[in-house]
């Protein structure tokens, strides 16, 4: 240690020498090679929570803006796959207008219901084939349901009113559609539901 004396105030005479045992922001003259000095203090957690929090803030903010500007180049990707279906239509109506044919005006119909469907399967939408298949509550929805005829099984969706789609594994709108039942359960009751 040196031999040389600090100047001190009428207060810190009064103290004992050694005022290691004070914290280290009350005591600005602590050692840093002392242990007690390396704690953060009261303050500087304080600052590194509102720096975190502050971080975090702007991490939310940042994802929230990337995810609109995702979905916008999303959209956009299935808007440029559209407007050729709608330039078709155009051309469609064009034709119709100056033909007497309706043939013309179905072939164009066909055209554009093609170009539709192209344009749905390259952002992943496909229709769900639904007839003749067992009915599945997760891809079809029983619109009607009819007593079974010759030939027939029972929980077989036998007519399509509205075909589902898909999205990957996902049913974004179920098939609607007539389901056969067995003869004995009468077609007006849900099953499970008796008349008292």
């Amino acid at each position: 240690m040196s031999n040389k004396k600090k100047k001190t105030t009428n207060d810190e005479a009064s103290e004992p020498v050694e005022n290691s045992a004070r914290p280290p922001e009350e005591n600005p003259e602590a050692d840093s090679s002392d242990p007690a000095a390396a704690e953060p203090t009261t303050g500087d957690l304080l600052d590194r929570l509102m720096r975190l929090q502050a971080e975090y803030e702007n991490y939310r903010k940042r994802v929230s803006r990337e995810k609109r500007e995702w979905t916008g180049r999303a959209v956009e990707t299935l808007v440029l796959d559209l407007l050729p279906v709608l330039d078709s239509f155009d051309r469609a109506i064009q034709s119709a207008e100056g033909s007497t044919d309706a043939r013309v005006l179905l072939d164009g119909m066909n055209l554009v219901q093609r170009q539709l469907a192209d344009a749905l399967a390259q952002n992943g939408v496909k229709a769900i084939e639904a007839r003749g298949e067992p009915f599945d509550p997760n891809h079809h929805e029983a619109f009607l349901s009819r007593p079974v005829e010759e030939g027939e099984e029972p929980g077989i969706l036998v007519e399509e009113i509205l075909t589902g789609y898909r999205m990957g594994d996902r049913t974004i709108r179920p098939t609607r559609g007539i389901v056969t039942v067995a003869k004995e359960q009468d077609s007006d009751q849900t099953p499970g539901t008796e008349d008292e």
